[in-house]
């Protein structure tokens, strides 16, 4: 996706500049335990989602929607234990939801519309209990 991996994200002493909430932020030197939230939404990414994702266990949320993202969900993302929000919306993902995405036990926000993704959603742990739109 973008060719950074988790090491080069949490050793990196540039600074880094957020808006949230209308709050201009910045941060400088090891943000590892600042980073939650990744979104990278309506950014013309293309190709899959890399594996290496499922790496950045940190996260509590990630949105990749409205890109032209392919090919399946990566299994790695159940690495995410913490993560309570994937979106995935809005892109041209394919092939079948991951089991193993069914032991991400925070996980509150799971959207994947608008794309090509086959079966159903697994009914297991919190997934039993959102609708299959």
């Amino acid at each position: 996706l973008l060719g950074i991996n988790e090491e080069e994200v949490y050793s990196s002493p540039d600074e880094v500049k957020v808006v949230v909430k209308n709050q201009y932020l910045s941060y400088t030197g090891r943000i590892h335990g600042l980073m939650s939230v990744l979104d990278l939404s309506c950014n013309n990414l293309c190709g899959m989602i890399p594996l290496e994702v499922g790496d950045l266990t940190h996260l509590q949320s990630l949105n990749l929607s409205h890109n032209g993202l392919i090919g399946s969900i990566p299994s790695t993302l159940s690495n995410l234990k913490a993560v309570e929000g994937l979106d995935f919306s809005f892109n041209n993902l394919s092939g079948r939801i991951p089991n193993e995405l069914d032991e991400l036990h925070f996980l509150e926000i799971f959207n994947v519309s608008y794309n090509s993704l086959t079966g159903r959603t697994p009914e297991v742990e919190q997934f039993g209990a959102f609708d299959e739109t």
